[in-house]
C-alpha cells in the first residue's frame, strides 16, 4: 500500500496517464489483492484523487476502473459488504475477548480418526502431514480420503471456544463438523454435508467452504484462529487473534429437534498438496496478547 502511495503521490498534473496505468499495475501484481483493497478501500478518494486533483476527470474515472480491475469485479461489491461487516463485529470482538475467556475449553485431538498420512502428537495438541501412509488400524471412525481428523470431544448444548496455532503453514482449515460424520470416501466441506469449516489453501486464498466457496477478505497472515460454537444462536464464528479481528460467521441453519453433537474439525489442507513441515497445534491457554504479523 505505502509502495502504491509512493507512486500516486509523485504523479504530476501532466505525467502521461499510460505510466500511472504501468506503475500501479506492475505494484499491485506483487501484492495479494485483497491486502490491498482492505488497505485501501477506505483511502481510495484521498489516496488516489488528492495527488492528481489536476488530472481530468477522464483520467480519475479510468484510474478508478484499473483499481476495480485489480481488485476482481466480480468480488468488488462482496469484499466492500464483508469489510463493512468485519468492522462493525471487530468492534464487538474487543467487548467479546474478555467473555470468550470464560468458554474457553480444553481440545484434544482423536488420533483414530486422522487420515493414515497424520500423525497426532502423544498429548494430542498437534498434528503433522507426513506426506506417507502409516501402518494404522483401518476403523470406522477414521478418514481414508482426506487429511482430516475431529477431537475426542463433542458438544451439543452452550458455548465453546478454542484457538488453533497455524503459524506459517501454507494449507489449513479448521471448524466444527456435525455427528453423524462421513469418513469415507470423497467429501465436500460444506454446512450442507455437517461442515462449517474455513481456511487457507496455497498460501494464498483464504475460503469458507460454503456452496460455491466464500472468498474471504483476511488481513494480514494470521497465526492463530480463535473458534466460537454457541449452539444458542447457532452461530459459529472464527477470529483473527493475531490481530484481535473477526474473520467468517456461519449460521449453523434452524433448530433441530434432535440432539446434535459438533466436533472440532481440523484438516492440513488438500491431500494433493505439498505437506507443511510445521504442525497444526491446538493453542494452549488464552493469551491476550498474542501478537502475529
Amino acid at each position: 500500500m505505502s509502495l502504491i502511495y509512493s507512486v500516486l503521490n509523485t504523479v504530476q498534473p501532466k505525467q502521461n496517464f499510460s505510466s500511472v496505468f504501468s506503475s500501479v499495475t506492475n505494484i499491485a501484481q506483487k501484492l495479494h489483492p485483497y491486502v490491498i483493497y482492505e488497505a485501501s478501500c477506505s483511502m481510495l478518494k484521498n489516496v488516489i484523487y488528492s495527488p492528481v486533483t489536476k488530472m481530468t476527470q477522464k483520467c480519475r474515472e479510468v484510474l478508478n476502473e484499473v483499481l476495480k480491475f485489480i481488485f476482481y469485479p466480480s468480488d468488488y461489491d462482496l469484499l466492500k459488504t464483508q469489510l463493512a461487516q468485519t468492522k462493525e463485529e471487530n468492534a464487538q470482538l474487543k467487548e467479546k475477548r474478555a467473555q470468550l475467556q470464560e468458554q474457553l475449553v480444553d481440545v484434544t485431538l482423536d488420533a483414530d480418526t486422522a487420515h493414515p498420512r497424520l500423525e497426532v502428537s502423544e498429548d494430542g495438541k498437534s498434528v503433522l502431514d507426513t506426506g506417507t501412509i502409516r501402518n494404522v488400524p483401518r476403523t470406522d471412525k477414521r478418514f481414508d480420503s482426506h487429511t482430516f481428523l475431529l477431537a475426542k470431544e463433542g458438544y451439543t448444548c452452550g458455548k465453546y471456544y478454542w484457538e488453533v496455532d497455524v503459524g506459517k503453514r501454507s494449507n489449513w482449515e479448521v471448524g466444527i463438523a456435525q455427528e453423524p460424520v462421513t469418513r469415507k470416501g470423497t467429501l465436500t466441506l460444506s454446512p450442507e454435508k455437517g461442515f462449517w469449516v474455513i481456511g487457507l489453501a496455497d498460501g494464498r486464498e483464504y475460503w469458507a467452504r460454503t456452496e460455491p466457496w466464500t472468498r474471504l477478505a483476511v488481513s494480514g497472515k494470521p497465526t492463530r484462529i480463535g473458534i466460537f460454537l454457541d449452539t444458542t444462536t447457532r452461530q459459529l464464528c472464527f477470529y483473527n487473534v493475531s490481530k484481535k479481528t473477526a474473520v467468517y460467521t456461519f449460521s449453523l441453519g434452524r433448530d433441530s429437534h434432535q440432539e446434535e453433537k459438533f466436533f472440532p474439525f481440523f484438516s492440513t489442507g488438500s491431500i494433493s498438496a505439498k505437506p507443511d513441515t510445521e504442525p497444526l497445534k491446538i493453542a494452549q491457554g488464552f493469551e491476550e496478547d498474542h501478537d502475529g504479523k
